[in-house]
């Protein structure tokens, strides 16, 4: 499709068809002095604007719009709403208006900075800002009509009708005012990406590679691979693992307590999700591979007989969390499919790796419990497909709503690869059908961020590993696309951008770099590190398309992921930091808890040394036979 700029009404056409236009809404007394548009890609423009002014501004306020001629049919603010957040019970900013006044947030908060996407019947618009060649932060709004949708960002950098601080809390609106002086000028540059829809709710593609490839710069890890294992391999043995009455396993994490770090005092050991005990355990048995180290081989041994002796329940299940078990309490427990899919994948994995140093103890047992989660799920699947996201221990679904049950997909595919038995991958495959039906209905995945209920990334991660691991197996090309489209959605939370931090914030002082990082969910506007979950598959996604930004994407996650982790020697805000330990959270917007040296919340970090990160970066080491390609 041939596009046209034309320069003197501010439109844009495709062949004879107006897609919409540019509209401005600037302070009296302040000129346009330079404009110019560059189509630098098929349908992406690239648009530079200087204002200028002859008189002191005290309040500046610009308004960009792009105004596209059709009705939204989907829309997206990435990593903020996702056709307005509708799904779920949560707090979070719902819909695109609120009381008759338009969303506004800060780029900060969006994934590709000050990023809006809609879709229409037959065109798409994405419209962004470039924070590096604009003279101040700015925000961006979403107004979807009944004729029309307008794309909007604003300079001053501002929030409102309220400002979202997290799950239902809201602070009052705010704004950065931007003042210039006489004869000053003011720069914006701003990009627009127009595509025809080929796939409806994901064809945000096209915008996605561009921003990337834009920003996209090579990011050294903090330390190389082989440091990072022996970091992670020292907490999880000296800071997190624990021997309490019959429990040998990892506790959840550490928290600052006013004087030390301290273990969690409650709810502190789970299977997965936020503990993985067994990811770990497996970490010590391969430590124990590559070093001979005795004392690895015995921690990682005591944790999973721990819990494949203690936890298991007679129908399969396992008590996810074990201090019930250490209560007396244990119907108190709800197990959910995250956790009963991150307790089998380890198990199996144990297993395997138990059978490459020929150490037989009990190493059927922990297939066992594996396959018997997995039998579980066969029995309790429903006729549609779906598994369900949490049960009773005695086996009654108590959810069965979310993209969460996916995970269990995971351990079916790989108790067939292990026994060849059908009804593992008969099961595996009605339960993607289900769940990746849902999201390419949809248009986002939810409910496995488990601390919340909404839309979230983490949802859409079994069915990228899942995808990839039916195209292994069969090598049929849709699964390879479907592998592609889950990508792009994951893509949305990956930050393509780097941004300043205020002075005296953790973050300024870390020297910390967003970009290539992830936020969580629609509730949680923070960055962490989760993505490390699947580094891996995106390697493998690269070789199979033989497209190289998703090696991109992959190291870029790997390079944030290891800032923040703690050689002993970490000073944050005065506390002094355990080796290897990090942060869960990185607050790199208006989200947390005001930072008490300079009152401001953007910058922050969360003090939760949790458990899962260490987990995940000895995971992918773990998995991955070729360490120098995260790095190289």
């Amino acid at each position: 499709m041939v596009f046209e700029w034309c320069h003197e009404s501010q439109q844009l056409y495709a062949g004879d068809q107006l897609i919409g236009e540019l509209c401005l809404d600037m302070p009296a007394g302040v000129t346009l002095q330079d404009s110019a548009v560059e189509q630098v890609q098929p349908g992406v423009f690239k648009i530079s604007k200087t204002f200028s002014s002859n008189e002191q501004i005290e309040s500046f306020r610009l308004v960009v719009d792009f105004k596209a001629h059709y009705r939204t049919s989907w829309a997206m603010i990435p990593a903020v709403s996702y056709n307005g957040n509708h799904w779920g019970k949560g707090g979070e900013p719902k819909g695109f208006i609120k009381d008759g006044t338009p969303w506004s947030f800060s780029y900060s908060r969006v994934s590709v900075a000050g990023a809006t996407y809609s879709e229409g019947a037959n065109w798409s618009v994405g419209l962004f800002g470039d924070i590096n060649s604009t003279d101040a932060p700015f925000s961006c709004s979403l107004i979807p009509g009944d004729t029309h949708t307008v794309h909007r960002l604003i300079w001053p950098e501002e929030e409102g009708p309220c400002t979202y601080f997290q799950k239902n809390k809201y602070q009052e609106a705010f704004q950065r005012m931007i003042s210039l002086e006489a004869g000053s000028e003011f720069r914006i540059c701003v990009y627009l990406v127009v595509v025809a829809v080929h796939t409806e709710k994901l064809s945000y593609d096209h915008m996605l590679d561009f921003a990337w490839n834009i920003n996209y710069h090579r990011q050294e890890p903090w330390y190389p691979p082989e440091e990072l294992w022996r970091l992670g391999v020292h907490y999880a043995k000296h800071s997190l693992y624990v021997e309490e009455s019959i429990y040998r396993g990892f506790s959840k994490g550490l928290r600052w307590n006013g004087e030390e770090w301290k273990l969690r005092p409650t709810a502190r050991y789970l299977v997965g999700w936020t503990g993985q005990n067994i990811s770990l355990a497996n970490s010590m048995l391969y430590s124990y591979i590559r070093s001979g180290n005795e004392d690895d081989l015995q921690i990682g041994l005591n944790t999973l007989t721990t819990w494949a002796v203690h936890a298991r329940l007679d129908n399969g299940l396992i008590q996810c969390l074990f201090d019930h078990i250490l209560s007396g309490d244990v119907q108190r427990g709800l197990q959910d499919a995250c956790n009963l899919s991150d307790a089998a994948v380890n198990f199996f994995e144990a297993w395997q790796l138990l059978g490459q140093i020929k150490v037989d103890h009990d190493r059927e047992l922990y297939k066992e419990v594996a396959l018997g989660i997995c039998d579980f799920a066969v029995a309790h699947q429903f006729p549609d497909g779906n598994f369900g996201k949490s049960w009773s221990n005695a086996g009654e679904c108590i959810d069965p709503n979310g993209t969460i049950g996916c995970y269990l997909v995971l351990p079916l595919l790989q108790a067939y690869r292990i026994t060849g038995d059908q009804k593992y991958l008969t099961s595996a495959k009605r339960g993607y059908d289900y769940y990746v039906g849902n999201f390419l209905a949809d248009g986002y995945t939810s409910a496995a961020a488990l601390d919340t209920y909404c839309i979230d990334k983490e949802s859409a991660i079994p069915l990228l590993k899942s995808s990839l691991q039916l195209y292994e197996l069969t090598e049929d090309q849709r699964y390879l696309q479907l592998a592609e489209s889950a990508s792009y959605y994951l893509a949305t939370w990956q930050w393509h951008y780097t941004t300043p931090f205020p002075a005296g914030t953790p973050l300024a002082e870390m020297n910390y770099d967003i970009f290539g990082g992830t936020s969580v969910s629609t509730q949680h506007h923070h960055i962490d590190p989760y993505a490390l979950v699947f580094v891996e598959d995106w390697f493998r996604l690269a070789e199979f398309t033989g497209r190289d930004i998703w090696r991109q994407r992959a190291k870029a996650v790997w390079a944030n992921a290891s800032m923040g982790v703690s050689d002993g020697q970490l000073v944050i805000n005065g506390m002094q930091r355990p080796i290897g330990s990090q942060d869960e959270g990185f607050f790199h917007t208006y989200w947390g808890a005001p930072n008490r040296n300079t009152g401001n919340p953007m910058g922050n970090v969360s003090y939760w040394l949790v458990a899962w990160p260490t987990a995940f970066r000895l995971q992918v080491l773990r998995r991955l036979p070729d360490w120098q390609q995260l790095t190289g």
